[in-house]
């Protein structure tokens, strides 16, 4: 048809690859495609589809219910698989050319690869236009096969319809009464207008329905009864009822057989039977539907799951009405499903009945003159043998019983009262669907989807108050719900840095085995809360202006996390007003002497270091545990004897344990000692310095000698001097010494993170040299090179913030931060190639280098005569 879109899909080269390409289609064009399926996984979910399709019977609450998102889910992802981005232009396309054409596009899947029947391509969603295919489009499935009736079948009215009901005595019981007054309700209509003549077989038997068969002609086949597939021979069966009353199972290939005796072969058969639309995996053709479309039947509409009564009654329904008023059968089948989509609200059964067709037209009928109305007919004269087999109507609808009415069931225009197998059936059914619905939701319970799972027992509930232990399992998952509930909460308030609010969530949830970190990120939590805190108090207490407390709340901060021990440097600041506020002695000789009391032989009074011996008494004062930071050591004796060679008075010994009053750290005033170092505070220590200083002057003045040798002096190129092995040795081992001496020197101060700065430019440093200035760009020196300049920067700024260490901050900073300098050659070529005859900015880079280690000269000069004057001082 010019309305079509064809699409045959092919297995690709390795598994779970498949090809698509466009057979034809309303736009034209053969595009193709490939994609990837994960058919095992589709498989795998194929019960839970079966059990949501006929749960989803049951009247729903909610406006899309939960039920459809599995069912959605799958749909979408076969319609993302097949409809691949050329495919999926050519689908749009042609869509909006039949519409054009004030036609209806007709999808046509040819599937090639036996594994990709099974697939519930019924499912077919378009997540842009948000629907489903076979609800807008007709769809079919395609059988490639020999087409052996081109032209539709001529009919005169009425459209014959044999009906089958099996129920053999082994299997669940079928209430054949129910079964045959559903189909006569759902065909009443067409029957009453004389378009459709229903007749029944006398039983589901081998030879009652080839009796029947042969006392034809039979258009359509409906069979209604069990079916199932057998994985074991990978083929559909059909269970007829056999001599002794017990299933017969009939395989395809045998019904096919059964069939072939009507004349003319019936064009359609519907088969109203459990899994009689599945498919095996290794033969495209087990399948029950498809083994019979092969054999020469037109088409065959078989439900690929369980069904309930009512669907089946609209699929029949709208499916025969369409027939007989001369639809395709494509388009009968798009009819019947939107019949099934009525009521209740919500159900998803339409995607059960599948459409198999073989090539050629699906216009199975022509139907030919006027319809006469139809009178209540009688079946039992034509289920014996020879007699007339064209259509026999009655003239009254109350029959002698000996007429043989009690054998088939005529087909009806008024519903049968109901029965009470009628009632087994419906309670039946409703077990079904209950027992569905129970399924579905404990399965979405295991996967953690809680709120489909809540609404599902919800729904269960409401239908069927106290059904087994569906009240417990819905308690079980409001309670997960509200456990994840929070633990998504405690997350957003760690987030947001809200701890106490995360830490409360967190606990909440921590006994519960499926929140495994929940107590970890308490703890942490906890802990952030209490740094806080302390980091409030902190900044409290300095604003006041308490030094002491706020010494005290750092050194309780340094227990918890030694990092946030000294929030924007509070603690650092409070430690040099303290230093500022201390008083100073006053010198050792003018220390008052006290005359000692007759109780006691040693005299008292002050002291000094002079006094001090190397090693104090035990008898004197108990030495403490644990002596103060601030408790260093005395002078050596010689000392002790050059600062006071004769004192002509006896002064008290210091307590074990106490300072000398003129003992101190190198810069501090005599007699006051000075503090242990915090927060980076003490000087650099002068030897390192100095000899840092030195190796970066003879790293820079070294190579700006060979820069200018090179640049000016020298005929030969760069390479051939042995320029580069000149730079290797002053970029890659003396410049980083330098650094490293700094470093130990302690620049750009004393923290952990300064250290590892500061470890940072001497490595990449010592790989940008190491690397090689090669004639072409290289990478690595490139990138080493911007490396040890940023953190070159990072080092010199640290340093600019520390007390003690800001001099020397624009010393690191520049000579680290000019090193991408050497990659810019002369016009403002910049990182083009590196070999060049006037490489100025090199010479630049290292004059500043060299300069750079002049000031660390001076500053380690000037730090030995600032502590030469103050122990002139202390001696004084």
């Amino acid at each position: 048809m010019d309305s079509d879109i064809e699409l045959e899909i092919d297995a690709g080269s390795a598994r779970g690859d498949y090809t698509v390409r466009v057979v034809r289609a309303p736009a034209g064009g053969h595009a193709s495609g490939m994609f990837t399926l994960d058919v095992e996984g589709i498989l795998e979910r194929l019960p839970q589809l079966e059990a949501t399709v006929l749960a989803s019977a049951v009247a729903a609450r909610r406006t899309m219910p939960v039920a459809e998102m599995a069912v959605r889910e799958v749909g979408q992802q076969l319609f993302q698989a097949l409809f691949t981005r050329e495919v999926y232009g050519t689908y749009r396309a042609s869509l909006g050319a039949a519409q054009h054409a004030g036609r209806q596009l007709r999808v046509v899947l040819r599937l090639s690869a036996p594994e990709l029947a099974t697939m519930p391509w019924e499912t077919l969603f378009d997540p842009e236009t948000e629907t489903y295919l076979c609800q807008t489009e007709p769809l079919l499935r395609h059988v490639p096969a020999p087409d052996y009736n081109l032209n539709p079948l001529d009919v005169a009215p009425p459209l014959r319809i044999l009906g089958i009901v099996a129920s053999p005595r082994d299997l669940p019981s079928l209430d054949v009464t129910a079964e045959k007054d559903h189909l006569s309700r759902a065909l009443a209509g067409p029957v009453s207008e004389g378009r459709v003549e229903l007749v029944w077989a006398k039983s589901g038997t081998w030879d009652d329905v080839q009796s029947m068969l042969l006392a034809g002609p039979w258009h359509v086949v409906h069979f209604v009864g069990h079916g199932d597939y057998d994985s074991r021979t990978d083929e559909g069966r059909i269970a007829l009822v056999g001599p002794d009353g017990r299933a017969a199972m009939v395989r395809a290939v045998r019904l096919m057989a059964l069939l072939s005796v009507a004349a003319p072969r019936p064009r359609l058969v519907v088969l109203n039977s459990c899994s009689s639309g599945e498919m095996g995996q290794s033969d495209l053709f087990s399948g029950t539907a498809a083994a019979l479309v092969r054999s020469g039947i037109g088409a065959v509409a078989a439900m690929q799951f369980a069904i309930s009564d009512y669907a089946a009654i609209a699929f029949a329904h709208g499916f025969y009405a369409a027939i007989a008023n001369g639809r395709t059968v494509d388009e009968a089948a798009r009819v019947g499903r939107i019949s099934v989509m009525a009521s209740p609200d919500g159900t998803l059964e339409w995607v059960t009945p599948a459409l198999y067709v073989r090539s050629g037209t699906t216009q199975l009928f022509t139907l030919t003159g006027t319809p006469r109305a139809a009178v209540e007919s009688s079946t039992a004269a034509r289920t014996s043998g020879g007699q007339d087999p064209g259509p026999a109507h009655a003239s009254s609808p109350a029959s002698s019983p000996g007429t043989g009415q009690d054998q088939a069931m005529p087909a009806q225009a008024t519903p049968i009262p109901a029965t009470q197998p009628q009632s087994n059936a419906g309670q039946a059914m409703k077990r079904a669907q209950l027992r569905a619905l129970y399924v579905q939701a404990s399965a979405e319970l295991r996967a953690r989807r809680l709120e489909q799972a809540v609404e599902l027992f919800e729904d269960l509930l409401m239908l069927e108050p106290g059904y087994r232990d569906a009240t417990a399992l819905r308690d079980k998952a409001r309670h997960r719900l509200e456990l994840d509930r929070t633990y998504r909460e405690a997350l957003k308030a760690e987030e947001a840095e809200d701890w106490l609010a995360a830490a409360d969530g967190f606990a909440a949830v921590q006994d519960d085995p499926g929140f495994p970190d929940a107590a970890v990120r308490r703890q942490d939590c906890e802990r952030r809360q209490r740094i806080s805190d302390l980091q409030g108090e902190l900044r409290y207490h300095s604003s006041l202006g308490s030094w002491e407390a706020v010494l005290d709340v750092s050194a309780e901060l340094a227990t918890v996390d030694p990092n946030a021990a000294d929030p924007d440097g509070l603690a650092t600041a409070a430690q040099a007003e303290i230093e500022k506020a201390k008083p100073q002695e006053p010198p050792a000789a003018e220390t008052a002497e006290v005359p000692a009391t007759p109780n006691d032989e040693k005299p008292h009074g002050s002291y000094t270091a002079a006094d001090l011996p190397v090693r104090p008494p035990r008898t004197n004062a108990p030495a403490r545990a644990n002596p103060g930071p601030h408790t260093v050591p005395g002078p050596s004796p010689q000392a002790r004897s050059a600062l006071n060679p004769a004192p002509s008075v006896t002064k008290a010994q210091a307590p074990a344990g106490v300072p000398p009053s003129n003992a101190g750290f190198r810069g501090s005033k005599a007699g006051v000692p000075a503090p242990a170092p915090v927060g980076g505070l003490a000087p650099p220590l002068r030897a390192p310095l100095l000899w840092g200083g030195v190796a970066l002057i003879v790293a820079g003045g070294l190579g700006a000698c060979f820069a200018v040798y090179f640049l000016w002096l020298d005929d030969n190129y760069w390479y051939e001097s042995g320029g580069d092995g000149s730079l290797r040795i002053v970029y890659g081992l003396v410049a980083p010494l330098g650094y490293l001496l700094l470093a130990v020197a302690g620049l750009p101060d004393r923290t952990a993170m300064a250290r590892v700065v500061m470890a940072v430019v001497v490595v990449s440093g010592a790989l940008f040299g190491l690397s090689g200035l090669t004639e072409t760009v290289d990478p690595t020196t490139v990138i080493s090179g911007f490396v040890h300049a940023g953190f070159g920067l990072w080092a010199g700024i640290l340093a600019l913030r520390s007390r003690t260490s800001e001099p020397f901050g624009w010393l690191l900073l520049w000579p680290t931060v000019t090193v991408p300098l050497v990659w810019v050659q002369d016009k403002g070529v910049f990182l083009e190639s590196w070999y060049r005859t006037h490489a100025y900015f090199v010479l630049i880079q290292l004059l500043v280098l060299c300069a750079a280690g002049i000031g660390f000269v001076v500053a380690a000069r000037r730090l030995r005569a600032s502590e030469k004057g103050q122990e002139h001082e202390q001696v004084g």
